[in-house]
């Protein structure tokens, strides 16, 4: 048998099921991905589920039950009923592979796949998993599951023989126990060294306003947040755990931290930090509604703590493309601890960076930048991007000179690459924009578009 092969369950929906291997665990395992073709005719995501194969298996015969499975799923789409990432879906009584329970969520791309990007994977669940998710929140269960199976930020191929992570009812002491936790399910909060960043989705803003609005000073807000596939780890927290930490992959790209909630207050001393699998913030009262105001306006915000840290909320006016992360076949513990910096050795040199960012030119002169963006985010976000460009090159690399084009949005990100002085190889090209969107968007009040002239040399 060759595949993919493709079941075709009417004029419109097919489902392409493709072999191939994923490295789990010490070795290869061979493994069944199901990908619908035509679920966007109902303005529904497409989808995929991926499951192991037993080592005795005859890959030829694959399970039929996911065909069948998404049929009925694409009869819900027709009626209406739209599925989001984050949401779920019962699945009767027998259910699936004895999984009575599915989460959906951003898929992840598997080598030797076709691009998964802007589909939703299926995350196969036991009942107590669907109820321990429903209580303390979706990230907050992927982070478990995720660590549970050594896989970043959170496995979407199913096997059978996965064991219930809660074998009985779980109940943990936890700021998540208090039910009046709100869900925005659409929004990410994630920090990046000493800023903390929220994206609040429009599908969420109305319910976290509106919860904001009612504060007082004896309260805390918490939102519950989704994981952003942009982030390289992902808080941690069991009941009994003292210290902070973060599973995470095994090499860094942005350095992004997720967190599963984000809790809010005012008083008279002002601060952020970590709690649990979270990020706590106190504004002052006075900065609290003004903060309460740029979320109701859809507005940003940006606060300055004493410290130097800052929090910062960026509204987005709509989803963002939705691209699937890169498989990551391991996943590594990362103490969150505070260290000391590593004091450099007397006569040491730091070596030079061969990579240099030039003079920026504003592409949109009719509005001033400044009215769009802080200078000091702007030129952050290129020094981080010559960095990573330094990184990522070659010794050997000649001297040779490039233009980005930077189009940045609240939350989003996107580059092209050209030069004057030469034909860029397309491969490389393409390497560069992909570093260059991998780092988080700076915060901006509208759209920003600049070039930025890099040399090498």
């Amino acid at each position: 048998m060759t595949f993919p092969v493709t079941a075709n369950l009417d004029d419109q929906l097919k489902v392409d099921i493709h072999l191939h291997q994923i490295f789990l665990g010490d070795r290869d395992r061979y493994c069944w991905t199901y990908v619908t073709r035509g679920m966007t005719a109902h303005n529904q995501r497409e989808m995929a589920l991926s499951l192991i194969a037993d080592d005795d298996a005859d890959t030829e015969d694959f399970p039929k039950t996911p065909v069948k499975m998404f049929e009925q799923l694409a009869e819900r789409t027709r009626t209406g009923k739209r599925v989001e990432s984050g949401d779920a879906t019962r699945l009767g009584q027998k259910g699936i592979f004895n999984f009575p329970c599915l989460f959906y969520v951003p898929a992840i791309q598997f080598p030797d796949m076709p691009s998964l990007d802007e589909h939703l994977a299926l995350i196969l669940v036991h009942e107590q998993e669907y109820d321990y998710a429903k209580q303390y929140g979706l990230t907050r269960f992927l982070s478990r599951l995720g660590k549970f199976c050594s896989s970043f930020p959170y496995p979407t191929w199913n096997t059978a023989a996965r064991p219930t992570l809660f074998p009985d009812s779980i109940q943990e002491l936890s700021i998540l126990a208090d039910a009046s936790h709100i869900m925005a399910e659409h929004s990410h909060v994630h920090q990046q060294a000493s800023v903390l960043q929220l994206q609040l989705q429009e599908q969420d803003a109305d319910t976290v306003t509106a919860a904001l609005k009612v504060l007082t000073k004896d309260q805390i807000a918490t939102i519950n947040t989704a994981f952003s596939p942009r982030c390289d780890a992902s808080l941690y927290w069991q009941e009994g755990q003292t210290e902070p930490g973060a599973y995470a992959a095994p090499e860094t790209s942005t350095g992004l931290i997720g967190g599963s909630f984000f809790s809010i207050s005012f008083g008279d001393d002002p601060g952020m930090g970590i709690i649990e699998d979270g990020f706590s913030v106190t504004l002052p009262e006075a900065e609290l509604h003004q903060f309460c105001e740029a979320a109701d306006k859809q507005n940003a915000f940006e606060y300055e703590f004493q410290n130097g840290a800052r929090f910062i909320l960026d509204y987005l006016g709509r989803s963002a493309r939705m691209r699937a992360r890169g498989y990551d076949p391991a996943a590594v513990w990362r103490d969150l601890a505070v260290a000391e910096p590593s004091p450099v050795p007397q006569g040491t040199t730091t070596p030079a960076s061969r990579v240099r960012a030039g003079e920026l030119t504003n592409l949109l002169p009719s509005v001033s930048l400044a009215s769009r963006i802080s200078r000091h985010d702007l030129d952050d976000f290129v020094k981080r991007v010559e960095k990573s460009l330094d990184d990522a090159m070659s010794e050997e690399q000649d001297s040779f000179s490039f233009d980005v084009e930077l189009r940045v949005r609240p939350g989003e990100i996107t580059a092209s690459v050209s030069s004057q002085d030469m034909d860029l190889n397309p491969e490389f090209a393409e390497f560069i924009r992909e570093r260059v969107e991998l780092e988080p968007a700076c915060p901006v009040a509208s759209e920003v578009r600049v070039r930025v002239p890099f040399s090498v040399n």
